[in-house]
C-alpha cells in the first residue's frame, strides 16, 4: 500500500477516525467522559467487565488493525497514540487524586491505566522509518501492551471484586473509601489481598507485577525514542502512588467511634474472584516472563 498514492490522504483521515473509534472503545481522553459515570451507576460486575474485558478486547482490536492493517501509516497513528497516551494517563492520574468514592476512584484509575497500555504504541511512530528490525521493533511494542493488559486485568478484577465484598458487608454500602478503614481488623485476608492489589496498580513491592509491567513499558518507549512520553510516564508513576496508598492505609486505620464493619463469611463469588485474581498476580510478580515477550504479530 503507498500511503502517497491518491487515496493516501483519504486512508490516513479513515486512519485517524479508526483510532479515535478504539480510543472512545478503551476510555482514553478525550474520548473517556462515559466511564466514571458508567462504572459508578453499573452494577459492580458489570463495571468490572467494562474495566478488564470490554478494555482488554479494544486493546486486542487496536494492536491488531494498526499494526496488522494500518502499518503503512505508523506515522500517522504514531504521534497520535503517543499525546493520546500523555493526555490519558496524566488526566486519569489527577482526577483520580481528588475522588473519594470507590468505584469512581477506579474508574479513572482505569483510564490512567489505559494511557500507560497505550504508551508503547505511541512509540511505534518513532521507528516508522527504520529498516532492517523494524518488525522486531513491532512486535516488542505490541507485546508491551499485551503483557500491561494481561497484569492490569487480574490486579483490576480482584480490587472490584474486594469493593463488591466491601459493598455487601459494610454499613454504608462501601461506597466511599472511609468505608474501607478497618477492614484489616475484621477481613484481615482480605485487606492483605486488596492492598497487595493496590500495590500492583501503583508498581510498588509486594506488588511486583505492577512494576514489572510499568517497567516494560517504560523500556518500550525508550527504546522506541521517544524520551518525552518515557518522562511522563514516570513522572505519572509517582502521582499514582499517593491515591492509591491513601486507600491502602485506610484498611489498617482505625475506624471512627461507633462505626463497625460486621464480621462474617465472605460471598462465594466475591470469595473466589478475590482469590483467583491475587494467585494470578502473584503468579505474574513471580513469573513476569509468563506474558512478558507475547505478541500478537508472531
Amino acid at each position: 500500500m503507498d500511503n502517497a498514492g491518491p487515496l493516501g490522504a483519504v486512508a490516513a483521515v479513515g486512519t485517524v477516525l479508526v483510532v479515535v473509534g478504539f480510543a472512545f472503545k478503551v476510555s482514553a481522553v478525550p474520548f473517556h467522559f462515559w466511564a466514571p459515570d458508567t462504572y459508578e451507576g453499573a452494577p459492580i460486575a458489570v463495571a468490572a467487565f467494562l474495566s478488564v474485558v470490554s478494555k482488554a478486547a479494544g486493546f486486542a482490536g487496536l494492536v491488531l488493525i494498526l499494526l496488522v492493517g494500518f502499518r503503512p501509516y505508523t506515522e500517522v497513528w504514531g504521534p497520535i497514540l503517543a499525546v493520546l497516551a500523555a493526555l490519558t494517563m496524566t488526566v486519569g492520574n489527577l482526577v483520580a487524586l481528588r475522588q473519594h468514592r470507590a468505584v469512581r476512584l477506579l474508574a479513572w484509575s482505569s483510564i490512567a491505566q489505559a494511557g500507560y497500555m497505550l504508551a508503547p504504541l505511541g512509540a511505534a511512530g518513532a521507528i516508522a522509518d527504520k529498516g532492517a528490525g523494524r518488525q522486531q521493533d513491532l512486535n516488542e511494542l505490541a507485546g508491551a501492551t499485551v503483557a500491561y493488559v494481561a497484569i492490569y486485568a487480574a490486579m483490576t478484577i480482584g480490587a472490584f471484586a474486594v469493593v463488591a465484598f466491601v459493598r455487601w458487608l459494610g454499613p454504608n454500602g462501601g461506597r466511599d473509601l472511609d468505608d474501607y478503614r478497618g477492614l484489616i481488623g475484621t477481613h484481615p485476608l482480605i485487606a492483605v489481598a486488596f492492598a497487595f492489589f493496590l500495590a500492583c496498580l501503583a508498581g510498588l513491592p509486594p506488588g511486583l507485577a505492577g512494576l514489572f509491567a510499568k517497567v516494560i513499558v517504560l523500556r518500550a518507549v525508550v527504546d522506541g525514542g521517544v524520551a518525552w512520553l518515557a518522562v511522563v510516564i514516570a513522572v505519572n508513576t509517582v502521582i499514582g502512588l499517593y491515591y492509591y496508598l491513601a486507600w491502602a492505609a485506610r484498611l489498617f486505620a482505625a475506624r471512627p467511634d461507633g462505626v463497625t464493619v460486621r464480621a462474617g463469611r465472605t460471598p462465594y463469588p466475591a470469595g473466589a474472584a478475590i482469590l483467583v485474581a491475587a494467585v494470578g498476580a502473584a503468579v505474574l510478580s513471580v513469573m513476569p516472563q509468563l506474558v512478558f515477550g507475547v505478541s500478537p504479530l508472531m
